[in-house]
């Protein structure tokens, strides 16, 4: 082992600290340490650090609202639930759809204008039936000739629409005759030929039935009066549409529609000029077949009294009442 003096050991220490850099900061004092002969570097600037920019919460888009007409259907006089009967709501007619040609087997203006909804009436006479927004516009319920057809204007709102219940009146085996031999006469004694595309209407139906009966009860006389005040009546229906000719004739026989038919048309026909309807001016001999004739009529409405009256000096007679909703 080399021994070391005190004045050797001091030479070493010096040269130590020289080394170290006289007395300079460590490494880990912040300031880097540049080797000798080395280029001094520039101090590194730190890293911007990137702020996220927050996100915005969407706005929660509402839902739409889900809109329908409900009720149920049954019939007028026994109330027993109507099933299987078709339920249509569309756009109401207008003058665009009304002014559509009319055919032998269709009416633009009676029934809804599209778009159109349908649906089915259950066992229980129940239904719902979406509609697209809130508005007004037609509905109807039918099912085929052995029935009345609801024609109605019904206006949703902000919510839904329970309508409860609608009756539906069966009609006669005698009515759904009547009905048509109108059509009949329509297509062959009108002239020009109109169209035999008339359907029963519950409202127009309920008035004309209600003519009848008051007539041969003695609760109104027959006349034009009664038949002002009928015509009248059907306006107070809910959501009854276009207005109503009423006509009414008193026959000798039971299941008279035929005689009273002949009446108002061959008879009132041979007093218009060329038998025109179209042409032939109204009057007390010319009226009932002008109005069974236009093709403005929309649907009927066919009364049958269900007994005689005595109609002095006449005798008994049976009422019988038509109304017939036309184009204003």
């Amino acid at each position: 082992m080399v021994r070391r003096t005190a004045a050797t050991a001091f030479a070493l220490t010096t040269l130590t600290l020289a080394a170290c850099g006289g007395g300079g900061s460590s490494a880990g004092s912040g300031t880097p340490v540049v080797p000798p002969g080395a280029a001094a570097s520039a101090t590194p600037t730190p890293a911007a650090t990137a702020t996220a920019t927050p996100t915005a919460t969407p706005t929660p888009t509402a839902s739409p609202t889900s809109l329908s007409v409900s009720g149920s259907a049954a019939e007028f006089s026994s109330g027993v639930a109507l099933s299987g009967f078709t339920v249509v709501v569309g756009a109401l007619p207008n003058n665009a759809t009304c002014s559509a040609a009319q055919t032998a087997t269709s009416n633009p203006c009676g029934v809804p204008a599209s778009p159109q909804a349908v649906a089915t009436t259950s066992s229980t006479g129940a239904f719902t039936i979406a509609v697209p927004a809130a508005g007004t516009y037609m509905l109807t319920i039918g099912k085929d000739s052995t029935y009345a057809t609801l024609h109605r204007a019904v206006t949703v709102g902000a919510t839904s629409l329970a309508l409860g219940t609608l009756k539906i009146a069966a009609l006669s085996s005698d009515e759904q005759a009547w009905v048509s031999d109108v059509n009949d006469q329509r297509a062959t004694v009108s002239s020009p030929a109109s169209f035999p595309n008339l359907v029963v209407d519950e409202y127009a139906e309920e008035q004309a039935r209600a003519e009848v009966a008051a007539i041969v009860t003695g609760v109104q006389p027959y006349g034009d009066a009664t038949e002002s005040l009928y015509a009248k009546a059907y306006f107070g229906e809910p959501g009854s549409l276009y207005s109503v000719n009423g006509v009414a004739d008193l026959v000798a026989a039971p299941s008279g529609f035929l005689q009273a038919d002949a009446a108002w048309m061959t008879g009132e026909k041979s007093n218009c000029p060329g038998g025109d309807w179209q042409t032939c001016t109204v009057a007390e001999n010319t009226g009932h077949y002008i109005n069974i004739s236009t093709t403005n009529d929309i649907w009927i409405g066919l009364g049958e009294s269900i007994a005689s009256f005595n109609d002095p000096p006449y005798g008994n007679e049976w009422a019988y009442a038509m109304l017939l909703p036309a184009l204003p």
